[in-house]
């Protein structure tokens, strides 16, 4: 009898032993999507067919005349309020806005606004060695930290400019500027950071999926090799951070102690997981039920700005015009004209058509208009014939 209880003593600690041992060595969440639960593109369009059209060349007035300083930079919103804390408010100029507006004088061919854009770029976001996030022009600088999303939209663009003109100096400087600094302050323990500044150590505790482009990410590991182990430890998050059949869509964050995906507020924010739709798509993949989910609601007219992770079910009847205008540019991806085309058709909706208006031509809400809307609507409208 002691003996029968010894040896059931003994199992019971191995199986605890194999509990423990499985905590540690079990599957990363990121590692149960694999690159085969997705379906390569075959071909996607580099670049769209000119002339643009006039709701396209309407909405490039628009941020022309009413969302652009004397200097060139692109105010983050129409009114000028006053500055929130560590918001973005009013006539700020973000990277992002910048780097928007640099991948639409590449797409349409337009070189003269290629350099001014990258011009300016030069002459007044970069500072103590890194591209800032947010400025206010002609003042000190209110931040000291540049974001890996936008600094990795300028990589992409410059790199791809690369092969269809000269590059002029400014454009040259930034992109070996970037070159440079992402590899060595972009990532922690391998992982994407969001933020990193020119002297602190950046102390990230989760990744932002939306700012895994894993294109741009590819193209700087061809450059400087030694990033290739991170580039895959974030392909991994990436491609891991589907939600479900229920909701074919995207966490927004990854912990990499918890080794799990988190959602701000429990909820889904359709904006950022468009993004990570594109990132597949520029990379070439898509995740065929989310392209499935996507010409649905859009066909419907009912793409939503919230959306419930467990249920799937939409919390709010808000639309976006960026929204629309990033599910254009994935269609355009895909060379998938019923995505592209019913994107349009909605997005053409929001369009200010107002001849008499101050937003004319633009998307504005509340009296108000917004760089990202605008700008990711105009990428969107580059592929309206």
């Amino acid at each position: 009898m002691a003996k029968k209880l010894k040896w059931s003593l003994i199992l019971v600690g191995l199986a605890g032993l194999i509990v423990v041992m499985w905590g540690f060595f079990s599957p990363r969440p990121e590692d149960t999507t694999q690159l085969a639960d997705y379906t390569p593109i075959k071909s996607a369009p580099l670049a769209p067919i000119n002339p643009l059209s006039r709701e396209t060349l309407n909405c490039q007035a628009f941020i022309n005349n009413q969302l652009t300083s004397p200097d060139g930079g692109i105010y983050t919103n129409y009114q000028n309020t006053a500055q929130t804390g560590d918001l973005s408010t009013g006539h700020e100029v973000l990277s992002e806005s910048m780097g928007l507006l640099l991948e639409y004088a590449r797409l349409t061919g337009d070189q003269q606004l290629f350099h001014e854009t990258t011009d300016y770029i030069q002459d007044h976001l970069i500072f103590d060695d890194i591209l800032l996030w947010r400025i206010v022009e002609n003042s000190d600088p209110i931040t000291n930290v540049s974001a890996t999303i936008d600094d990795l939209r300028i990589y992409q663009t410059l790199a791809l400019a690369k092969a269809q003109w000269p590059l002029d100096d400014s454009a040259t400087k930034i992109l070996e500027m970037l070159e440079n600094q992402l590899p060595i302050r972009g990532f922690q323990s391998d992982y994407l950071v969001s933020y990193y500044s020119a002297t602190s150590p950046t102390q990230d505790k989760t990744v932002e999926v939306a700012y895994i482009n894993l294109s741009a990410l590819q193209t700087l590991a061809a450059a400087k090799p030694e990033i290739a182990t991170a580039v895959n430890t974030n392909q991994q998050i990436l491609l891991g951070s589907f939600i479900s059949e229920t909701l074919p869509l995207h966490h927004k964050s990854y912990d990499p102690q918890k080794r799990s995906y988190t959602d701000t507020d429990g909820k889904i924010n359709i904006l950022d997981s468009l993004m990570v739709i594109q990132n597949l798509a520029q990379a070439g993949i898509y995740s065929p039920q989310s392209i499935d989910w996507l010409e649905e609601k859009i066909a419907s007219g009912t793409l939503y700005s919230y959306y419930d992770p467990h249920t799937g079910a939409a919390l709010d009847t808000q639309e976006s015009s960026a929204a629309y205008g990033i599910a254009a540019q994935i269609g355009a991806m895909l060379g998938n004209d019923f995505l592209t085309g019913n994107a349009l058709t909605q997005l053409k909706k929001h369009q200010n058509a107002d001849s008499q208006s101050p937003f004319y031509g633009g998307f504005g809400y509340n009296n108000n208009a917004y760089s990202y809307d605008n700008l990711q609507a105009l990428l969107g409208l580059v592929y309206n014939k």
